[in-house]
Parts: C-alpha cells; structure tokens; sequence
C-alpha cells in the first residue's frame, strides 16, 4: 500500500469522525514521536495504517450519542469496507 493510499484512507474515516479516545486508548502522541524520530513517508504511513486499524477495532468518536461501532459503517457504507478488506480488517 502506498501512503497516497492511506493518506485518503485515513481522511474518508475521519472525515466520518476521528477514531474514539485518539489520546487516551490510542495515544498519537507516539505517532508525532515517530514521525519526528524518522520523517520519512514509509513512517507516515505505518503511523496511519495504525491509526486506520484502530479506527476499526473501536470506531469513530461521534460524541454525544456515540452508538455507532465500526461494523456499522462496514455493512453500510462501501467505501469504509474496502477500506477494511484493503487492510485486511475484514
């Protein structure tokens, strides 16, 4: 996968709302770490990829009424789930 690739991935996700808890149960501050440490591409991209699968295993923030799990963009919208099998979450 390119980082093109995940770079729209990620933006399609969050566009529907960032993933839940992205500074308590996902702390992104290790992605900015990284990213830091090693500005390359290659890194930006694992750094999304990790933030896509979380995305997936707790899905999006959509504070106040957060009701809707991951699976349920996955049965309902097709774009979310070529999303998922692109990263082999499903």
């Amino acid at each position: 996968m390119t980082y093109e690739q995940a770079l729209k991935d990620w933006q399609y996700l969050w566009s529907i709302g960032a993933a839940y808890d992205m500074t308590g149960g996902y702390v992104d501050q290790c992605d900015l770490e990284k990213l830091l440490l090693n500005p390359t591409k290659k890194t930006a991209k694992d750094c999304l990829c990790n933030q896509i699968s979380y995305w997936f295993n707790v899905g999006p923030d959509l504070s106040p009424g957060r009701d809707k799990p991951a699976s349920h963009f996955i049965e309902s919208d097709t774009k979310v789930r070529e999303i998922a099998e692109r990263h082999f979450i499903i």
